[in-house]
């Protein structure tokens, strides 16, 4: 099945990335929001971030999803050896006449760090990252690599022919990358009137790329001779390999800016109401940079000639391929004037500009907006991040955070609801919490979650040094009063 080939190999912290106590966190969204915070030093000590989303299948499970854990679902579920089934029917395809996307990510967030020197912030962000899409494969290609190009299963039912017999097959781009990252995170406050402070950050990386591939072709015409026989009208196709040690930089740049009201302009309970700040802007850009491959196997297929299959003779050639790769290896390997070379493949990381504001409503209680737009066309064979705009409502003190964010997501084509957890040194979320509360119905899933350490945070830092400090006073009293 073509469309669902890629290995879970859209990635976004966003929700823990805002808050006052997100320490390094903040590097994930802007690099400039370290220096905000009450750490002396922050660490996370691990986290992960997996996600997958589609537009064309949904998984339509007969039970729930969490009993895979423990084996827990009927026995009429389960094969001779006891082993869970699955059935292809359980597959709902969502046919609209649109084109089909799918992405699927996975981030395992390393050690990383923070600590504060006087009003700089120094730090650490290791990461892996692993990418895999699917941009604009039109919805009749998809059913019929889904139903494995048979006829007699309807495999070609949505190709809409004209009056000439022809139809158009849209430009797509399949994609997987995956690289290893470490970067040095400095960020400075600068303190001004009323309690506003202007921050500035970066995050300068090193980047091991771990290999990948794409495949993209431009619009072409596919022209129907007969019932199992079509023909191609010219072809621009590119794919490339690249699997041997890549090499590359990256930066993270933002600018961030704490606001309060003038003094003078304070009326109406305003210092009751907002304690911290009345906003928080920031604006950055991320992932600027690429990496180098020396010795990739690249291949193009241009050329105006007609191309012909019978799809019932040449059936062979598509079937039983045990995922979209070998399919797509056949349909190539059909495809004349094909060329390979090896060369230098340049792969950009996932660049994309970031803006959040967030809003102190009242102690305690805020209201963030981010949006965060790819650079990335959704057609490059570079890395990219899917686009989405995020409303989060949260409540956050010392140890404890909530939040319920609300999504436009997946380049803003799905509106989806989240829910962020902090408890002490743990954190868990997802963006996409129906799907994990509700799973027989999956068309999309996402998931994180990380332990931190630190030293204690603003007030109960305070209090614990007063604390101490009167304990020690005490036995000041106490030795004077024997003596």
């Amino acid at each position: 099945m073509l469309l669902i080939s890629g290995r879970l190999s859209a990635q976004h912290f966003g929700p823990i990335a805002n808050g006052y106590y997100s320490g390094i966190h903040a590097a994930k969204i802007n690099p400039a929001l370290t220096a905000y915070t009450p750490y002396k030093w922050h660490l996370n000590l691990v986290g992960i971030w997996a996600n997958v989303n589609n537009n064309y299948l949904s998984l339509h499970l007969p039970y729930s999803a969490y009993k895979y854990i423990n084996n827990g679902m009927a026995p009429q579920y389960k094969d001779e050896n006891g082993n869970p089934k699955f059935d292809t029917s359980w597959l709902h395809e969502h046919i609209n006449n649109r084109n089909k996307h799918a992405a699927a990510g996975a981030m395992l967030y390393g050690p990383s760090f923070t600590i504060k020197i006087k009003r700089w912030h120094l730090g650490l962000v290791t990461d892996a990252t692993g990418l895999a899409r699917i941009s604009g494969l039109s919805e009749n290609l998809a059913h019929a690599f889904y139903k494995e190009l048979d006829s007699a299963r309807g495999a070609f039912q949505y190709f809409y022919w004209d009056k000439n017999n022809n139809v158009q097959i849209h430009k797509t781009t399949l994609s997987t990358n995956a690289w290893i990252s470490a970067g040095a995170n400095v960020s400075y406050s600068l303190p001004m009137a009323w309690k506003k402070e202007l921050m500035f950050g970066a995050t300068i990386k090193k980047v091991w790329g771990m290999g990948g591939n794409y495949l993209q072709y431009d619009n072409m015409t596919l022209h129907q001779v007969g019932p199992d026989s079509i023909t191609l009208s010219g072809t621009n196709v590119r794919y490339s390999e690249y699997y041997n040690n890549g090499k590359g930089m990256g930066l993270d740049f933002g600018i961030a800016y704490v606001y309060h009201k003038p003094e003078y302009r304070q009326q109406g309970g305003y210092s009751d109401k907002h304690t911290r700040y009345l906003w928080k802007l920031g604006l950055s850009v991320l992932d600027i940079g690429k990496i180098r491959y020396k010795d990739a196997y690249y291949t193009t297929i241009v050329n105006n000639n007609t191309i012909g299959w019978n799809i019932r003779n040449d059936q062979n050639k598509f079937q039983n391929q045990g995922n979209g790769v070998g399919v797509a290896d056949n349909v190539l390997n059909e495809l004349p004037n094909m060329k390979h070379v090896n060369r230098k493949e340049i792969i950009g990381l996932p660049t994309r500009i970031a803006f959040t504001a967030d809003y102190q409503i009242m102690p305690d209680l805020y209201l963030n907006t981010t949006w965060v737009q790819s650079l990335r066309s959704r057609y490059s064979v570079h890395a990219r991040h899917q686009s989405y705009v995020m409303l989060a409502p949260r409540y956050e003190r010392e140890f404890f955070e909530f939040s319920l964010p609300v999504f436009l997501e997946y380049d803003y084509r799905s509106l989806r609801a989240g829910a962020s957890l902090r408890m002490g040194w743990f954190y868990i979320g997802s963006n996409s919490v129906v799907s994990m509360l509700y799973t027989r119905a999956l068309r999309d899933a996402d998931v994180y979650m990380g332990i931190t350490i630190s030293d204690l945070p603003g007030k109960w830092r305070d209090r614990k040094i007063k604390e101490m400090e009167k304990k020690k006073s005490d036995n000041k009293a106490h030795d004077c009063e024997k003596m």
